[in-house]
């Protein structure tokens, strides 16, 4: 087979991150749309974490993939990272000693920098932060954050260069499959035909699907993030700290430094636990109860701060899988529609490796790129023995 035709349905991080992998590796006939504007659904809202600092083998190796991708992209084409470096809390022995089979994990993969600290380290890192209940910490401290609209401005710029054409505004109306396999999409800017389509659509995914003729189980989740105004600056930088721990079920604190005399603070999870909106219609400002929880959490984390006032938040969406992990891949018995969404609060971080994957699926019908493409694909979610990845 020659070299495909692909429509990418979504301009996020995803599609985005998508539609370069496959530029990249030689496809000239692409087309992304987009019923909005690249980034304006969970991308441009999103906090921007990127680190590999997991627990399990296999988060680590895609978290590992995409990052080298974000090293390549600063290096090689400008794009912006705070490597204010990422920090996970540890408050019973059994989670430092994942914490330190993380870090062999890490080196196997060539992620050398991470290392353990103790609570005495961790208090000479973060002087304000109460660290008596605290048993250790993983820190990875070339790790860090980025802006979303700023990543996907960078990809949508790579992409228009290289002649994809990026088209806004663009809803599906209808979708068909033609008789020679090909895919057709009905838009307010007319049809588009390709032999693969690619559902990036994020928080609608489970909509686009349906219009592409399958389906995939994606639950909006509604998550919010608030801004913490300082009494003072900090004479130091505040990595990204991470209470949450993964597979516990409940939610964790989190925050990181965003400018003079600012955090941003909110509650993190992967687990699909939170609240299912319509992505077209929800609250898109801070609920006082979050706020209160907020305020109590971060004030018994950071005492010193306690002054700190809270405000100027927003809520955005998770686009959650059932089991908390990416959904990339061929759609069970059509093999020519490709998902590539459900990562929920780590849709930025993990978009490369997620694009790859969807890349080689595409252009190989395999994939080489990570160890185990079964446990993120479509399948998976209607078989049943789940993955034990997540």
């Amino acid at each position: 087979m020659g070299v495909p035709s692909v429509i990418v349905v979504g301009a996020g991080a995803l599609g985005l991150a998508t539609a370069w992998q496959l530029r990249q590796s030689g496809v000239l006939q692409i087309t992304v749309i987009d019923a909005e504007y690249p980034a304006s659904g969970s991308s441009g809202l999103s906090v921007g974490y990127l680190q590999t600092q997991h627990l399990t083998p296999f988060n680590i190796e895609i978290r590992a993939v995409a990052m080298r991708t974000f090293d390549e992209l600063a290096r090689d084409h400008g794009l912006e990272i705070k490597r204010n470096g990422y920090l996970r809390l540890g408050f019973t022995a059994d989670q430092v000693r994942t914490f330190e089979r993380s870090v062999e994990i890490q080196r196997e993969f060539g992620i050398t920098h991470p290392r353990i600290l103790d609570p005495d380290a961790l208090h000479l890192l973060v002087p304000d932060m109460r660290v008596d209940d605290v048993a250790g910490a993983l820190l990875g401290p070339e790790d860090g954050y980025l802006d979303g609209h700023l990543y996907c401005q960078l990809l949508a710029e790579m992409l228009t260069d290289r002649g994809v054409a990026i088209l806004p505004k663009t809803p599906i109306h209808d979708a068909e499959e033609l008789s020679d396999g090909r895919v057709r999409i009905s838009t307010p800017r007319g049809d588009f035909e390709a032999e693969y389509a690619v559902n990036a659509a994020g928080a609608w995914a489970g909509r686009v699907a349906g219009l592409l003729g399958t389906t995939v189980s994606i639950r909006p989740e509604r998550h919010q993030a608030v801004i913490a105004r300082l009494p003072h600056p900090l004479a130091y930088a505040m990595p990204c700290v991470m209470a949450y721990s993964p597979g516990s079920g409940t939610p964790g604190l989190f925050f990181r430094h965003e400018r003079h005399a600012h955090l941003v603070v909110g509650m993190h999870s992967l687990e699909p636990v939170g609240e299912v909106v319509d992505p077209d219609n929800y609250r898109r400002s801070n609920d006082l109860e979050f706020l209160e929880e907020v305020a109590e959490r971060f004030q018994q984390r950071l005492p010193a701060l306690e002054e700190a006032q809270l405000g100027g938040g927003w809520a955005g969406t998770y686009p959650m899988s059932d089991d908390g992990l990416p959904v990339v891949g061929p759609s069970p018995g059509r093999p020519n529609i490709i998902q590539a969404n459900g990562a929920g609060g780590a849709g930025i971080m993990l978009s490369p490796v997620i694009g790859r994957v969807a890349a080689e699926w595409i252009l190989d019908g395999k994939v080489r790129c990570i160890s185990d493409p079964e446990a993120l694909a479509p399948a998976r979610l209607v078989a049943s023995t789940p993955p034990e990845h997540a």
